[in-house]
């Protein structure tokens, strides 16, 4: 009787701590305030392939690994050519059309100096890369403080 007690137990401890284990982990991931839109998922690549492209772009040694990150760059803005920032639907109504047009266009721009990068980093020419990379930097800050939504905290 005592056995099939403490088995009983140690069963509903471990279906318990399971239940309490699933959704502590959907809490801290679903919650987390990441934008998990399909546009937030290319723009998450993007920025962590951009994070160390930019720490290892002086040395023509990593000059391999810099172009397949530009490559992997370049792939995760073409594929945000077809998304649209969900800031979108807060810009009045008059005025999405033309929010999403220069989207658009500093994303093909984006594009054009990732290839360029890419390029950069494939012919050794680590000067122009860092030039480009620095471009990329600024266009970036500016991209996101015009069409990526604030963080409300």
């Amino acid at each position: 009787m005592k056995t099939r007690l403490l088995a009983s137990i140690i069963a509903f401890v471990i279906a318990f701590g399971g239940l309490n284990l699933s959704v502590l982990n959907a809490a801290s991931h679903g919650g987390g305030g990441h934008d998990h839109s399909p546009l937030g998922e290319e723009m998450e690549t993007i920025s962590k392939a951009f994070r160390t492209l930019r720490r290892q772009a002086k040395d023509p040694a990593k000059n391999a690994s810099s172009a397949a990150l530009a490559g992997k760059m370049l792939a995760a803005s073409q594929k945000s050519l077809e998304f649209e920032p969900a800031w979108k639907e807060d810009q009045p109504k008059g005025e999405q059309a033309d929010f999403v047009k220069g989207y658009l266009k500093g994303m093909e721009q984006m594009v054009a100096q990732l290839t360029a990068l890419e390029k950069a980093f494939k012919a050794g020419d680590n000067a122009k890369a860092e030039a480009i990379i620095a471009k990329l930097r600024d266009a970036q800050k500016k991209g996101h403080k015009a069409y990526k939504k604030p963080d409300e905290d």
